[in-house]
């Protein structure tokens, strides 16, 4: 009887997308821990199961099994994390450039040309969305408090990370703008952000101050939402910023749906 139970919640479990969180590694410097150790953060994963996928991490590995990775899942996260190294788009790094990891940056951009080859649903979040800029041929500015003229708004907030501190504004008509209207506040964890739009995105969402906040594709064969701010720390507190996660997994089985 407790195996037929199993076996029919599984079989229900199996009906939901498998999302792959690209992962990052991380190596704590103490007596008891010293494994580098691949991880996504939780909101991500609560994020997910909330709106009814199955998330799975992907762990950083060699470019070469990105095609093996993306065949397996039904859309790709690409989580936040350290600086995108200029050496992508052929900037030396600035004084105030923080700490890259190159290997994420060339398996993340694999995944993402992957991705794009296999027409799975993309879900970007803040560094997420300056990889995905920077795989499809867009820039930086790798640190906004120097490099960006017009700036007025703080986009590294003190205030707690379940707090937004900035509003943006968003494109109506956008699929952004159906899950969180024309404006809304947000959280801000950045001090690098789209430079040059690379030309497979469009712009749908702006800073006060003018920057990019977020974009999506331009073709309708490939779902992108990619947005700057972390949604996947405002969730606990805010059904709306859940949405972005509901509007994920929608896009992924409707993607599914128009592959079948």
């Amino acid at each position: 009887m407790m195996v037929l139970i199993f076996e029919e919640r599984l079989m229900h479990m199996q009906t939901y997308p498998l999302i792959g969180i690209a992962g990052n590694h991380r190596q704590d410097n103490t007596e008891e821990d010293r494994y580098i150790l691949s991880y996504a953060p939780n909101g991500f994963v609560r994020g997910l199961e909330k709106a009814k996928a199955i998330p799975v991490i992907i762990p950083i590995s060699t470019p070469e099994f990105a095609k093996e990775f993306i065949s397996r899942v039904d859309g790709l996260l690409l989580a936040g994390g350290q600086d995108v190294s200029p050496l992508l788009y052929g900037e030396e790094p600035h004084l105030n450039l923080a700490r890259t990891y190159p290997a994420r940056d060339a398996f993340e951009i694999e995944l993402i040309k992957e991705a794009y080859r296999q027409h799975k649903p993309i879900f970007a979040v803040c560094r997420g969305l300056q990889i995905l800029n920077v795989a499809l041929g867009g820039t930086l500015y790798q640190d906004i408090e120097s490099q960006y003229d017009n700036i007025s708004v703080k986009h590294t907030q003190k205030t707690m990370p379940s707090q937004p501190t900035h509003t943006i504004q968003i494109a109506s008509g956008s699929e952004l703008s159906r899950v969180l209207g024309t404006t809304t506040p947000v959280n801000s964890y950045h001090h690098q952000a789209v430079k040059q739009l690379a030309s497979n995105f469009v712009p749908v969402a702006w800073s006060t101050d003018g920057l990019i906040e977020a974009f999506e594709s331009k073709s309708e064969d490939q779902s992108v939402v990619a947005v700057q701010w972390h949604p996947e720390l405002l969730i606990e507190d805010s059904n709306v910023m859940q949405g972005l996660f509901d509007n994920f997994v929608e896009r992924v089985n409707r993607s599914k749906q128009n592959t079948k």
